[in-house]
């Protein structure tokens, strides 16, 4: 079929609809299998050859996505400035789901969204049956939390890709983005315990306290607390969130239930605390408040 009757006017129109979309190059690889009639396209026209046509004849562009510590990923858009919601979805794998600060800022429980936070859990592995000790957890907290290294900057924001802890997608829910993406989100209960988990993604354990207390009228602390015991941690988080329930001024109620679980061993709000305070309801040590 001669390239002058190829539809460039309702090919171009597509992504100009789709101005917000990150596309990868199985993306078009599938639009152009699914679309060539409807766009006038040659049977004979290759990926490569429908790559490069984009590229010249639309608003097509390249984005490449840069890591400090893997190789570079190359997507493609028609806008010049798309949303980092838009640029994590084209990363995101099967059942991968937003989490930590992302969730946060997803719940209205911060305003963090240049920090980017996808959850790819692993696959399930044998529990370790090694009991606990307190001095096991001295040692496990004494230095800084690791944190993944597999992310990607775009423009002023980064997009971290985290492995967690196999969960079967508990608390897993769909929501509305604030920027209007419909997307994967831990619930606003999976959301707590996750930052509880790991403060360090959702900014420091200030910012945990202050989505604790955004979540106070919203939440069901026993749902909270049930998730909690099926997401089965070594470690007592049931303290860390005891704690904050207490700080962020939920009813003795809430906190009760909490203190279901036993309160055996002092623990600790986030790794590398430097003279922390501590408190001998929860049994946790936490940043001591500049004075």
């Amino acid at each position: 079929m001669p390239r002058s009757k190829i539809d460039l006017p309702r090919l171009a129109q597509y992504f100009i609809d789709h101005a917000d979309q990150v596309f990868t190059l199985s993306d078009l690889e599938f639009l152009l299998a699914e679309n060539s009639d409807q766009w006038n396209l040659p049977p004979s026209m290759t990926p490569r050859v429908f790559l490069r046509m984009l590229l010249k004849k639309t608003k097509l562009r390249e984005l490449r996505l840069h890591s400090p510590h893997y190789s570079s990923l190359l997507r493609y858009t028609a806008q010049g400035n798309v949303s980092p919601i838009s640029v994590a979805l084209s990363i995101m794998k099967n059942d991968a789901y937003f989490s930590h600060a992302s969730a946060m800022w997803i719940h209205g429980l911060g305003k963090d969204h240049r920090n980017v936070f996808v959850n790819k859990e692993q696959s399930q592995k044998d529990t370790s049956s090694t009991p606990l000790s307190q001095e096991a957890i001295h040692r496990a907290f004494r230095n800084k939390q690791r944190r993944s290294k597999l992310f990607y900057k775009y423009e002023e924001n980064t997009i971290t890709v985290l492995s967690g802890k196999h969960t079967g997608r508990n608390g897993i829910v769909s929501a509305t983005a604030p920027s209007g993406h419909k997307v994967d989100v831990t619930s606003i209960e999976r959301t707590l315990i996750d930052i509880t988990v790991r403060p360090g993604y959702a900014g420091d354990v200030h910012a945990v306290l202050e989505a604790f207390r955004l979540a106070k009228d919203r939440i069901s602390v026993s749902k909270l607390t049930a998730l909690l015991r099926r997401l089965d941690y070594t470690y007592p988080y049931h303290q860390s969130i005891g704690f904050y329930l207490k700080r962020a001024g939920y009813p003795e109620s809430d906190q009760l239930l909490a203190k279901r679980e036993p309160i055996e061993f002092d623990f600790y709000l986030s790794h590398n605390l430097k003279d922390p305070d501590f408190d001998p309801e929860w049994r946790v040590f936490f940043p001591r408040t500049p004075k």
